[in-house]
């Protein structure tokens, strides 16, 4: 008989699926710990504090990105936002929606006092830095608390390994927002998603993961048959597995371009690269490997442009494809570089640990590792070997009976 190891026993958990500590208020405001001050991070602090939650705002790196912006939220005690959604209109353009202002709980760098007494801990790192994160921070989770990672690629594994209680871990697939830190201390929200699937860690919990996150966000108030059966397959419906990586992928001999005729010009991703027929065709295939990977761990195969109108629009009677058209007009410009979190995280992260699995279940994935090769090879990495997968997150011994269990018990 197979036995788990200790990464996928969870102790002390209720046979009635309760919290064994029931201290998450079930109505009110409750106390956020948000890690990260990046993008993502910085807007989604602004917004739980502008809901009336008690947020606190940790940031775990040192002189890597954001360390201006990190100082002058320690200096403001607080937040700036221009929220664009509220004007109706999702363009970085000049015409910005008034600067309002936030004040958070806390701003540090200490993850203990951070953690300590949250109700909702959200991570909004890069998935690259999940075991290191996890490592340092895991062990002062509680089991009254609930954990979200966005995005997750699998990385609640991680967290879940060094974690001596039991959380219930949830990874989102899409953050609740597209964000840009415009100046330190400002960030602007561009767009808000109508929707957004989370997928949790035990699967057991998924009742009890709900209750608590639908009351964060209204993008995840969500009907129960739309939340993710599993984190892998959470993972495989992040948008980033596919139109990231292609996108970067076509755009690069255009920023080649630039970079030697136009250096003062950039070309857009959204608007430029994915409006070509090759990305389109790159598109179709990778995003039909992708479906049979979750049609074989029994999870529902939804294409890339459905899952995208989903997660945008509340009218879900729209074309999918002439919804991604209109969100490409108000896409922001760039990336500038080829080498940026695109490809450094999307493809070792997302796509080598798509390419896993389907070498797990016996699924030829000829786009996808075509992708990964490529993309390796522009920038001189072996991508393979530093991403994610099966056996990176401990389950490469498993059978697929036995991976499936141990995430949908």
């Amino acid at each position: 008989m197979f036995i788990f190891p200790r990464a996928y026993i969870f102790k002390g958990l209720k046979q009635d699926n309760t919290l064994n500590n029931n201290k998450i208020p079930r109505e009110g405001k409750m106390k956020i710990t948000i890690i990260g001050a990046g993008n993502a991070g910085s807007a989604c602090a602004f917004m739980a504090a502008e809901a009336g939650h008690k947020v606190r705002l940790l940031k775990t790196s040192n002189r890597i990105t954001h360390d201006d912006h990190f100082e002058a939220m320690v200096k403001n005690k607080g937040i700036y936002c221009i929220d664009n959604t509220k004007n109706g209109h999702f363009t970085d353009s000049a015409d910005d929606a008034e600067k309002t202002f936030q004040p958070l709980e806390m701003i540090t760098r200490d993850p203990e006092a951070a953690i300590e007494g949250a109700d909702v801990i959200m991570i909004f790192i890069q998935t690259t830095y999940h075991p290191a994160l996890a490592e340092r921070i895991a062990k002062y989770f509680t089991d009254d608390q609930l954990v979200i990672l966005v995005p997750g690629y699998a990385g609640s594994i991680f967290y879940n390994k060094f974690c001596d209680n039991n959380p219930i871990f949830a990874e989102g697939e899409s953050t609740p927002n597209d964000a840009r830190v415009v100046e330190p201390g400002t960030v602007k929200v561009l767009f808000k998603n109508a929707r957004n699937s989370l997928a949790f860690f035990p699967a057991s919990k998924t009742a009890e993961g709900m209750a608590i996150a639908s009351r964060l966000f209204p993008a995840y108030d969500i009907a129960k048959t739309k939340v993710r059966k599993n984190i892998f397959e959470s993972a495989l419906h992040n948008p980033n597995i596919i139109v990231h990586t292609i996108g970067q992928y076509v755009m690069y001999p255009m920023l080649e371009y630039c970079a030697k005729h136009h250096p003062d010009e950039v070309p857009y991703m959204y608007r430029d690269a994915l409006s070509t027929d090759m990305a389109w065709l790159m598109i179709d295939k990778l995003d039909a490997e992708k479906m049979a990977v979750l049609s074989a761990l029994g999870c529902e195969p939804i294409p890339y442009l459905e899952a995208c109108l989903f997660r945008n629009e509340e009218d879900l009677n729209q074309d999918p494809r002439e919804v991604f058209e209109s969100y490409k007009i108000s896409s922001p410009p760039g990336p500038y570089s080829f080498d940026n979190r695109y490809i450094t995280e999307d493809v070792p992260m997302g796509l080598v640990l798509l390419s896993s699995l389907g070498d797990k279940l016996g699924i030829n994935m000829p786009e996808c590792n075509r992708l990964i090769e490529m993309c390796g090879g522009i920038l001189s990495r072996d991508f393979y070997k530093e991403g994610r997968t099966l056996a990176s997150l401990g389950l490469g011994d498993l059978t697929r009976e036995e991976l499936l269990h141990s995430v949908n018990m």
